[in-house]
């Protein structure tokens, strides 16, 4: 396996082709988000381990979108089994992704902590909270931006250190460890890309903000919902499935073809 080196500006095309495959077939892509969402509405239910296992799957749940994103540039339909297919084979790595699931959970509950120690903390929180009367002047409060800011700033660092794991486990059965060690150091040689990458979701989620604001706000509350959660839908759909296209960039390899960079 060999590290690819790319240009910063690789990140826009990694932005555009997670637009256009989400293009494709746009229905099956929020549909599986809706089901992802879906599921993890109803086992963060759950007691203790609800929210656990919501993170836990979370790495599963990426390898799940870069199979779609592969089927579609194979011009292949997207069904919803692709969120499992990378555990569903007798030989599939099952003990690697119950590992990364772990490790991921532990990192997560590590930002949390940090958040706690570096942003307002909970009590500060629960005062807002409480004292709040909408939702809206809850997100409004510097308080909560600040605690939001600081778990977003430790969360990105994290979730590109782990991102590109699952492919690598799944395609080239590498070891968690392993395969840390080389997304970390991909993410590191394409440090440029990465942020072009990031800037540009930025700029579409803050684009579809304002469009939210100035156009469906001017429509039927219906209409107006339907159209907001479509559009939050289709363009986070996009968004994972560009993450197939950021592995197949960095990582050149000759026993894994999935692993091919694509010319399209």
């Amino acid at each position: 396996m060999k590290l690819r080196i790319v240009a910063a500006s690789q990140g826009l095309v990694w932005w555009r082709r997670g637009l256009d495959v989400a293009r494709r077939q746009p229905l099956h892509f929020m549909g599986l988000l809706g089901l992802v969402v879906s599921t993890g509405i109803l086992l963060a239910g759950l007691p203790v381990l609800g929210p656990l296992l919501v993170v836990a799957a979370m790495p599963l749940m990426w390898m799940g979108f870069m199979l779609a994103t592969r089927r579609v540039v194979q011009q292949q339909r997207v069904t919803p089994g692709v969120l499992i297919e990378a555990v569903r084979p007798t030989d599939s790595p099952r003990q690697q992704f119950a590992q990364l699931g772990g490790a991921y959970v532990l990192a997560t509950l590590a930002i949390m902590q940090l958040a706690h120690l570096l942003g307002p903390g909970a009590d500060v929180l629960g005062q807002v909270i409480e004292q709040s009367k909408t939702a809206s002047e809850v997100v409004s409060h510097p308080d909560v931006q600040r605690d939001l800011l600081w778990r977003v700033a430790l969360s990105l660092p994290v979730s590109l250190m782990f991102w590109h794991t699952p492919a690598l486990i799944f395609w080239m059965r590498l070891p968690v460890t392993k395969a840390l060690f080389f997304s970390i150091v991909a993410t590191w040689r394409n440090l440029g890309a990465f942020l072009v990458y990031g800037a540009a979701w930025l700029l579409s989620v803050a684009l579809l903000v304002v469009v939210d604001r100035l156009v469906f706000a001017a429509l039927p509350d219906v209409l107006s919902s339907l159209l907001a959660v479509s559009a939050g839908l289709w363009l986070f759909s996009a968004f994972y499935g560009s993450l197939y296209f950021t592995v197949v960039d960095c990582f050149e390899s000759e026993t894994a073809e999935n692993l091919t960079p694509t010319n399209e």
